[in-house]
């Protein structure tokens, strides 16, 4: 029985935890790369600025715009959207508050190049592709276990970042967690618990590695890695 629950403590509780870090970063980071959102204002006018999208019309027949042209939009792989519609030869430009005010689409991961650029981080377009590919591949990967380490480590960095981020106020949030029965702090109480719990799992996973039943522990093996660690 005592061997048992170790066996289950080692690899039944690690992989618990790789499912629990999938199905918390995957689905966001595939909404951040996939989907398209809409930016306006003054969200559009500074990803204008940062070069993520463009008002200008660049030749006859394109326009870096969201509005009703008629025509279809085309996603690239900066992010930008190209609406094809024809323009007469005499159409003006489009003038920029007026772009800003309509609105652009962008991917949606342009909602974190706005939160890294508040932060004042340079290129904040660049760190939010690496985070998003982060979310994705870190995700992924640790679902089968594969240098589990190295992505757990990642994940656990932008975690806490996380909890940085979605935290209005650290003192408030701790002080939340000794009043669950204040509904005021409801909220605040259980996004803090769900991040420290996802900074909990990362590191676990981080120092122990992923256990016996992932690929890690199947491929590492034989080298003295049965305990799941990533081969180094």
């Amino acid at each position: 029985m005592k061997k048992f629950s170790q066996q289950a403590a080692a690899n039944f509780v690690p992989l618990l935890a790789r499912i629990i870090l999938f199905l918390a970063f995957v689905p966001v980071g595939w909404h951040h790369a996939m989907e398209m959102g809409q930016f306006s204002g003054d969200a559009g006018a500074r990803l204008r600025e940062l070069g993520v999208v463009s008002a200008e019309q660049t030749s006859d027949d394109f326009r870096h715009l969201d509005g009703d042209f008629g025509g279809t939009a085309t996603a690239s792989s900066t992010g930008i959207v190209r609406v094809r519609a024809p323009i007469a030869q005499d159409t003006p430009p489009v003038p920029l508050v007026a772009a800003d005010a309509a609105g652009y689409q962008a991917r949606a991961l342009h909602e974190l190049t706005l939160t890294l650029d508040r932060l004042r981080l340079p290129k904040p377009h660049v760190w939010a592709w690496t985070i998003t590919v982060f979310e994705l591949l870190g995700g992924a990967f640790l679902l089968v276990g594969l240098f589990s380490r190295i992505w757990s480590g990642g994940l656990l960095l932008w975690a806490i970042a996380l909890l940085i981020l979605a935290t209005p106020s650290i003192p408030n949030a701790w002080s939340s967690l000794w009043t669950p029965t204040d509904p005021n702090s409801a909220f605040a109480r259980s996004q803090a618990l769900s991040q420290l719990s996802l900074i909990v799992l990362a590191a676990g996973l981080t120092l122990t590695g992923p256990g016996k039943w992932s690929l890690d522990g199947f491929i590492f093996r034989g080298r003295g890695g049965d305990d799941g660690g990533d081969g180094e």
